[in-house]
């Protein structure tokens, strides 16, 4: 995820004398990178990428506490201040009259913390120059001073922020629920959406949905330039719920975004307190409620620890116990170092510290990856054992791209049309929940509607079309996940049975398996005048026997003979080729060369590696020969 941070900005929370080139190089050597800086309005911005297992460094305060602690490593002094953690932003409100009220319902297990209160007296109209400058140069426009400060919030502590007109929340009710399937709400974009169902939303008293919680607010409870009380309001939500509702519905908003990385509760007093100050501050808000915070599973703090010989095995390089602590600590860490391992305590920022190597991240690219030195490794380098899929994968490729075919890629799924286009069973294979299209529905279990449906496409392009894919399809397994098996279809336009059935064989003698053994490993049809080979690529590699057998040059040259054969109809060519080779070691290849009405020409090789072969050697070979094909072909050598 990208954030833009103006550097004006980042210095409310960053004390430094860096240059805005220092801050770029020191960030992007240690912490998030800033990918590019640009001026606007004589304020540089800085455009910065933030991995997505970060969300505590989605803001500018986040961005200044990775500064504050990589910038001293660098020899250039810096400090975070305005931190909400600390500061807490306790808000007077305790000699306050409540006039003003919530009745609210919540479910833990979606909504980990509700805090909300009421603002009475606000005035909606434009924001100061400062807090539109500062929005349009993060990339959001101004649009009044209420739904600016939420953005403002959100841009400064990656917390997301709603509110709701609390005089259209009727009945002053505000049910935090899972949605059911088919209900319907209207967004602030003007759409409505039907909800797939188990998706976090809001209900008031009379029953609307007036919230899809962490997505995008509703249009009937949003703010108008007549609001006078507002409801502002702060969460978090269940990331896995946020996910699949932002997906299934495909709205990507960045308050989604955040939430879906799973978001620190202990942040979320702090920016309301902060969103009670700029109210009362741009918008003239008073409040007129207690302040609801339902947090029923608070945060305790936990324990990692990492032993220093691992630590030290994983850097290269032994460091001390005080230069642990003085880059753990910026961090937000409290560091405990013993004899043999080094403990810290994670604050409720940094959940994704979960293991030893996590803190060893952290102080790797504080100390700086640049710094540790290069090693050759003593030891010889592990034995790598190529996969023989992927071999055998690349080596098939490369041979039909030679031979004139072309490889083309297609999704893995398929429409439920096209499923009863070709009578599949849809029993037996696997549909997806949350289809992004109506196209892609069901996992394929077959190459053959893909492959069909790329040649209707380009057959306005061109007509003489040689296409392959080497792809999974998905086998079905009933309440497990499905079998993810390899397959080759190779495809042609017109009628290309003989040409195919060559190109299998072909196909076969590169894994080493007798060409009499297609059936086992191919299928070959014709469908709507397009010829197409199935291959079972998983079975062709468990079965390869890539170790070649080296014949010698034969001491004699061959002898050659052509038997024309008059055959019935519809006589078996390949059948009968197996068998005339089998007839006499001395026959070592039997070949079509010419077909001519009910007559088969074939030519014969003769070779003895002991001798040069006579006539009379020859003649009962062919004799055999003729008598082969007789009794089990019914064919007849062709009268001269």
């Amino acid at each position: 995820m990208n954030i833009l941070v103006p550097d004006s900005w980042l210095r409310e929370f960053l004390i430094t004398k860096a240059t805005p080139s220092q801050i770029k190089e020191c960030l992007s050597l240690c912490g998030p990178s800033v990918e590019r800086m640009h001026k606007v309005s004589g304020d540089v911005i800085y455009d910065i990428e933030v991995t997505s297992n970060r969300p505590d460094s989605m803001s500018v305060l986040g961005i200044a506490r990775e500064a504050a602690a990589i910038m001293p490593r660098f020899g250039i002094a810096a400090k975070l201040v305005n931190d909400p953690y600390e500061n807490n932003l306790k808000f007077q409100i305790s000699n306050l009259k409540f006039e003003k009220k919530l009745k609210i319902k919540t479910d833990s297990q979606l909504n980990p913390r509700f805090t909300s209160v009421v603002i009475d007296n606000v005035k909606v109209g434009l924001s100061p120059a400062w807090l539109q400058k500062r929005l349009e140069a993060t990339g959001n426009r101004s649009l009044n001073n209420i739904i600016d400060i939420t953005n403002y919030i959100m841009r400064a502590y990656g917390q997301p922020v709603h509110a709701f007109d609390y005089d259209q929340v009727l009945g002053h009710k505000m049910i935090l629920r899972a949605s059911k399937k088919g209900e319907r709400v209207e967004t602030l974009d003007g759409k409505t959406r039907i909800l797939p169902g188990n998706d976090i939303v809001i209900e008031d008293g009379s029953g609307r949905l007036i919230d899809l919680c962490g997505i995008m607010g509703a249009e009937n409870s949003s703010v108008k330039n007549s609001t006078k009380t507002i409801v502002l309001f702060m969460q978090i939500y269940n990331p896995v719920n946020i996910r699949k509702t932002s997906m299934s519905l495909a709205i990507r908003t960045e308050a989604a975004s955040l939430f879906e990385k799973g978001l620190d509760s202990e942040l979320v007093y702090p920016s309301i307190m902060k969103g009670i100050e700029l109210f009362k501050q741009i918008a003239g808000g008073s409040v007129a409620s207690r302040i609801y915070d339902i947090y029923p599973k608070q945060f305790t703090p936990y324990k990692v620890s990492v032993s220093k010989e691992k630590l030290s095995a994983y850097l290269g390089v032994g460091l001390a116990d005080k230069d642990i602590v003085n880059i753990l600590t910026p961090l937000g860490f409290s560091v405990l170092t013993g004899s043999r391992s080094v403990t810290v305590k994670v604050p409720s920022f940094r959940r994704d510290i979960e293991i030893d190597v996590d803190i060893i991240e952290e102080v790797a690219r504080i100390y700086g990856y640049h710094n540790i030195k290069r090693k050759l490794p003593s030891t010889e380098p592990p034995l790598v054992v190529p996969d023989p899929v992927l071999s055998w994968e690349e080596e098939i490729k490369v041979r039909l791209r030679d031979w004139g075919f072309v490889e083309i890629y297609t999704y893995s799924m398929i429409s439920e049309e096209m499923m009863d286009l070709f009578k599949l069973n849809k029993e037996s294979a696997y549909k997806i929940s949350n289809p992004l299209s109506q196209e892609w529905v069901y996992m394929r279990p077959t190459l053959l509607p893909s492959m069909l449906s790329t040649i209707k496409q380009n057959l306005n392009i061109e007509s003489n079309l040689k296409l392959f894919e080497l792809s999974m399809v998905y086998q079905y397994r009933k309440g497990n996940l499905p079998i993810e098996k390899p397959v080759l279809v190779v495809a042609w336009t017109g009628n290309r049975y003989c040409e195919a059935k060559g190109l299998a064989e072909a196909l076969l003698s590169l894994f080493g398996i007798p060409s009499n053994l297609l059936n086992s490993y191919a299928s070959l049809k014709l469908v709507e005048n397009i010829t197409v080979l199935e291959m079972d690529f998983s079975k062709l590699v468990k079965d390869a026997k890539p170790t070649k057998v080296y014949n010698p040059i034969p001491k004699y040259p061959p002898s050659y003979e052509d038997l024309a054969l008059v055959v019935p109809p519809k006589t078996p060519i390949g059948p009968m080729i197996e068998a005339l080779k089998k007839v006499d070691p001395l026959v070592v290849d039997v070949s079509l060369l010419d077909s001519y009405e009910n007559v088969r020409t074939f030519h014969i090789t003769y070779l003895s590696p002991e001798k040069n072969l006579t006539t009379e050697d020859i003649r009962p070979i062919r004799e055999k020969l003729l008598k082969v094909a007789e009794e089990k072909f019914n064919a007849q050598l062709k009268a001269l």
